[in-house]
């Protein structure tokens, strides 16, 4: 594979640079994000997730009072 880095260049390089080339990836990855496999445990989690939620429905708070809670906890 022409172009292929190696684990030692990948090393060699700033943390800049290998943010850089972090986001080139996911950039590549998310234009074929729908042909990705979904792996089986965030299946299962997503399904543990609904089954607690059908469970135990809440509708939670407002963004604005949850934001002012932590305002305050934070002071």
């Amino acid at each position: 594979m022409a172009g292929t880095l190696t684990g030692e260049q990948i090393e060699k390089l700033s943390v800049e640079e290998r943010l850089k080339l972090m986001q080139l990836i996911w950039d590549s990855l998310i234009e074929q994000a729908d042909t990705l496999p979904t792996p089986e445990w965030h299946r299962t989690i997503i399904e543990q997730r609904l089954k607690r939620m059908q469970e135990n429905p809440h509708p939670g708070i407002p963004a604005e009072e949850a934001l002012a809670s932590l305002g305050k906890r934070k002071a």
